[in-house]
């Protein structure tokens, strides 16, 4: 059996490469901060945030400080301007802290899936102030192209998110890529969709972040090929790049199922 090549990976990057929630307090949640600097009732402040979600995350004007205050201004308020330097940190906390400190193991991994060969991506749901630190993370330099969705204009599952990586990682066609996600907003189902050989659920960070249930993480199993608990079982599942004509299952690149049962958003 012929198997078709593999030359490129894909990566969602919150809760899958990074995880903000390992800095962030349980009880954190950015609206209701929000709300109490500038003054805003709590829970009508959160439903107005909540209802731009979608907005947020697919524009990239205007800036999502800026959103926090148009809401203000809704709710007829006028903060001391200096309560934006703080809204402003709020904004970017965890998902800067995340992005400044990827974990030691995750980068080795990615650096020696680039040494091996292997041209990665990363395709994001973010909104603008989430994605500010990106340039500044030693994880920024590993990859070949990082798309997010404020900046492409759709988020995933969107069959438009993930075909922003062709273009930019060289013409690599979506067939001839893996996808490696934690499954939110039904990532994996959405890059089988758009045609990638292979859908990979890693579940380090979403088993023991609390976002998720344990049932709904094993629901998730179902969208995809294969599922791992840490980021390094893909240097075996993916030793180096595969080339037309190569067989399935036996030479290197070619897929090789990983245990299916191991176990061990960007948030709020």
């Amino acid at each position: 059996m012929t198997a078709a090549p593999l030359r490129a990976i894909a990566f969602d990057l919150f809760h899958t490469l990074v995880d903000p929630e390992e800095f962030r307090p349980p009880e954190f949640v950015r609206a209701t901060e929000i709300a109490r600097l500038i003054g805003a009732p709590v829970e009508a402040f959160t439903a107005a945030w909540e209802r731009q979600n979608g907005e947020r995350q697919v524009t990239m004007v205007p800036t999502v400080l800026d959103r926090a205050r148009g809401l203000a201004s809704e709710f007829g308020l006028a903060p001391d301007p200096r309560v934006w330097t703080s809204v402003n940190e709020v904004l970017t906390r965890y998902s800067d802290r995340a992005l400044l400190h990827p974990r030691p193991g995750i980068l080795r991994v990615l650096r020696q899936l680039r040494e091996n060969g292997w041209t990665l991506g990363v395709i994001s749901n973010c909104d603008e102030s989430e994605m500010r630190a990106w340039s500044r993370s030693e994880l920024a330099p590993i990859f070949t192209t990082a798309r997010f969705s404020c900046e492409v204009g759709h988020a995933k599952p969107a069959r438009e998110a993930f075909e922003a990586l062709v273009p930019s990682w060289g013409g690599i066609p979506l067939g001839e890529a893996a996808f490696v996600g934690d499954g939110n907003n039904n990532e994996l189902r959405g890059a089988r969709d758009a045609g990638f050989a292979r859908v990979i659920f890693q579940f380090q960070f979403v088993s023991v972040n609390r976002l998720r249930s344990a049932e709904a993480n094993d629901r998730l199993r179902k969208d995809a090929d294969t599922t791992i608990s840490h980021l390094g079982e893909l240097l075996e599942l993916f030793p180096r790049p595969s080339v037309s004509g190569e067989s399935s299952g036996s030479t290197p690149g070619s897929w090789r199922p990983a245990r299916s049962d191991g176990r061990g958003a960007n948030g709020r």
